[in-house]
């Protein structure tokens, strides 16, 4: 949530800075990310006039300008904005001046011509987050002065605010200065909505039905008429530009005004479009589709909230409004809308639709549902001095059930039990007052502004956060010495990390929350939902840690980091195919390497990895770990084909490596190869040996053969090494894949695999014979099993 510094004043009297501010208010629970300045003085940027503008000789989109700001010196700029033209009054940026984000201002050639300054944006001028063109000054601005002063802007400060889920009330400037008044002691001051009403009475222009009072439980209208549309003042835009919203005109302006004060989100119809002067607010039906603001059609799930008139739907209830009744230039009377939709049909319809919007953040939440009609009469004061409106009299307020406050008992000792303090219940409802909270002897009312107080440890978080957690004195709350049993699994998993940093591989953590439609299409596997997610690109379970892995790559390519080694051990949630129950959870590891080998040393051969990297990396892990019977088995899925390899140990499937195909890597906008695996933590654990037994090193020479043997290129390395176990005999210890060859020397349809075998006898030196007879042994079953011929 952003804050005006200035905005904040209005409603609570303190001297703090904003920097001072800041503090405070983290130290109370709302953690402030940054504190940004916001203002116009600066040194350099003064009022200026384009005298001329002519076409750049070497570039379509840029313009040459001859500007003045003042005296008889006319300077030459280069600018490529669209908007500039003949005439404007505009900011303009002299030599050595400083933007904000550091960019300094210097004489320069920009294709072959000279250009001494700059004509400045909004945004480049740090005063809003996106521009279209060059910002245009009013008519009359003073020539030459500096643009502050000559604006009469005052300098402010954005505070960017972390506002938990569970805090609502606090996403509004209303919401902040209540804990600014807890914090300072000074009273909180609420804006006056009072106005004048005209003779038309609202109830017999307008009727409001409301057929889903689950959905939406209270609904206000009210009308404006005769508004005259036009720019908002300065005031407002620029406490709306400090903030990071756009001004539009008037009266949108108004609306997203009083929704960044309250927190309750408006929406202004235009009412010459809504038919027979009847709201009617009912639930979607099944393949109804609605075009909303942004000339979007969506298909609606059913159960979706509507917003109709007497004949049509005009908007989606708490989410956006609809195209057919928005207010254009032509618009001359407003139906002001201030409702209260239920949280949970708000993030039900956001799951489907995925279009979230400002208002939709606050619903999803839960606004407050008694502080509707308050925020509609404010927008209707500042319609009726601002837009030159009128007011209907009364309000349509169609509230079937009313919610009233909840009522927590103030159980003073379970709360200090729980904070370790030594309040009174006094000095407990002395806090909880100064944040709007009414105390009725050992009851606590919770307003409806705080949802998020349901029980006493919630008021227990409340008291300690407000008498101050510095405050609470360290106490020790068990005589007993605190001992963390050792746990197997998670020592295994640091030992898993052990081995793979030490091969120079590079932890990396990810999120399990992940965009399910993309991951779905992606890893052909369902995802399993979140019921309430903190957002619609993060509305799911992961399935798999390669994709996660490779968007960490994706992100390291995006900087020229294209040199990677690394893994993760993470937990991912397989699909129960009934959302009756939790998803499977397992542990996984997966790895990733792309790029070259060893760093780019003078020395290093600079070779790209490739896949016998990752199967090598596989194998040496499980050799480490002692995991016994491991084997490669060809195979392909969703992430890795072509180079891939399932891997068994014990007759279990243990995971998959290889090279990930070229459609995920398109995906990812990695354009070179990547070599991935993705392990079961849990099955490793369970095959791995963890007693090891030790022998003495063999006193007897072992003796060597090599042999190389030609076969179908279809057969698997994998199987002749097995054949070769089997037939070595009990001499053969070991076995090693040397040289694989295929090309001019062989057929096409063949390859030649040459092995090393060791030979070797715990007991006595191994005699000739003995070594032929089981080599012998060897080539026969290889040529039995794979009609193998011994390479000459």
């Amino acid at each position: 949530m952003k804050i005006s510094y200035n905005w904040l004043k209005e409603y609570v009297d303190f001297s703090m800075t904003a920097e001072e501010l800041g503090e405070a208010l983290t130290l109370v629970g709302f953690e402030v990310e940054d504190v940004v300045r916001k203002g116009l003085d600066l040194p350099g940027v003064v009022v200026g006039k384009v005298l001329s503008k002519a076409k750049h000789p070497d570039a379509d989109k840029l313009s040459l300008c001859t500007v003045t700001v003042g005296g008889e010196r006319e300077l030459p700029i280069v600018c490529g904005a669209p908007n500039v033209a003949e005439g404007q009054l505009v900011p303009v940026a002299t030599v050595g001046a400083e933007l904000p984000g550091g960019f300094k201002i210097r004489k320069a050639k920009i294709r072959g011509e000279v250009s001494e300054g700059m004509i400045c944006s909004e945004a480049e001028l740090g005063i809003s987050e996106e521009a279209d063109g060059i910002w245009i000054l009013p008519e009359g601005t003073p020539l030459g002065k500096p643009l502050a002063q000559a604006l009469g802007y005052e300098t402010d400060y954005m505070l960017d605010i972390s506002i938990t889920p569970n805090r609502p009330d606090a996403l509004s400037h209303i919401g902040i200065a209540r804990e600014v008044a807890a914090i300072t002691g000074n009273p909180l001051k609420l804006p006056d909505v009072a106005f004048p009403e005209g003779s038309e009475k609202t109830a017999e222009a307008v009727a409001v039905e409301i057929d889903c009072p689950a959905g939406c439980p209270r609904y206000a209208a009210r009308l404006v008429r005769n508004i005259k549309l036009g720019p908002s003042p300065d005031w407002m835009a620029r406490r709306l530009e400090t903030v990071g919203m756009r001004p539009i005109n008037n009266i949108v302006d108004i609306t997203n005004y009083v929704m960044l004060e309250t927190g309750q989100p408006l929406h202004a119809f235009d009412a010459e479009r809504i038919a027979k002067h009847k709201i009617v607010v009912r639930e979607s039906k099944p393949g109804e589709t609605f075009t909303t603001l942004d000339e979007k059609t969506h298909e609606l799930p059913a159960g979706t909230v509507l917003i109709c008139d007497g004949e049509k739907p005009v908007a989606l209830g708490g989410i956006m409004g609809g195209l057919n009744s928005e207010v254009g230039e032509e618009t001359r009377h407003i139906l002001l809308e201030s409702a209260y939709f239920a949280p949970s049909s708000i993030r039900k319809s956001l799951r489907h639709l995925k279009i979230p919007s400002e208002a939709s953040q606050r619903f999803e939440r839960g606004v407050d549902p008694n502080g509707a009609v308050f925020a509609q009469s404010r927008a209707v004061a500042l319609m009726i001095e601002l837009a030159g409106g009128e007011a209907s009299a009364g309000v349509v307020d169609n509230y079937p059930v009313e919610i009233q406050p909840k009522a927590i008992q103030l159980d003073a000792e379970r709360i200090n039990r729980l904070l370790g303090t030594k309040l009174s219940a006094k000095e407990m409802s002395a806090l909880l007052t100064r944040i709007g909270l009414q105390v009725d002897g050992e009851r606590v009312l919770a307003p409806t502004f705080r949802p998020d107080l349901l029980d006493t440890a919630d008021i227990a978080e409340e008291v300690g956060r407000l008498y101050g957690y510095d405050n609470i004195p360290e106490t020790k709350v068990s005589l007993l010495p605190y001992v963390n049993p050792a746990n197997e699994f998670d020592d295994f998993m640091d030992r898993l990390r052990d081995i793979l940093t030490g091969i120079g591989l590079q932890e990396i953590v990810t999120n399990s929350m992940i965009h399910s439609a993309t991951w779905e299409k992606l890893s052909g596997e369902r995802v399993y939902p979140i019921l309430n997610p903190i957002s619609s690109d993060m509305d799911g379970m992961r399935n798999n840690l390669t994709l996660s892995t490779l968007g960490v790559v994706r992100w390291n390519y995006n900087r020229q980091q294209k040199h990677l080694a690394l893994f993760e051990i993470n937990r991912v949630y397989h699909h129960p195919g009934d959302l009756n129950h939790l998803p499977r959870e397992e542990m996984r590891l997966s790895i990733a390497l792309t790029g070259v080998r060893e760093s780019e040393l003078w020395y290093s051969a600079k070779a790209p990895c490739d896949f016998y990297d990752i199967k090598g990396m596989v194998d040496y892990l499980g050799t480490k770990i002692s995991l016994d019977k491991i084997q490669f088995i060809p195979y392909d899925n969703f992430a890795v084909e072509s180079q891939a390899l399932r891997v068994v140990a014990d007759g279990k499937e243990l995971g998959f490596l290889g090279k990930i195909r070229p459609s995920l890597l398109k995906h990812y906008d990695i354009d070179s190869p990547v070599y991935a695996a993705e392990l079961d933590v849990s099955l490793l654990y369970e095959l791995a040996r963890r007693e090891k037994r030790f022998q003495e090193i063999p006193r007897y020479p072992w003796v060597e053969r090599d042999l190389a043997v030609m076969v179908d290129r279809g057969v698997a390395a994998e199987a002749l090494v097995k054949a070769i176990r089997s037939a070595g005999g009990r001499y053969l210890k070991e076995v090693f894949i040397f040289d694989i060859y295929s090309g001019k020397q062989v057929d096409a349809r063949q390859k030649s695999v040459a092995f090393r075998l060791r030979f070797q006898s715990l007991e006595k030196t191994l005699v000739e014979q003995e070594v032929n007879q089981a080599t012998d042994n060897i080539l026969k079953t290889l040529h039995q099993k794979f009609a193998a011929q011994l390479r000459t």
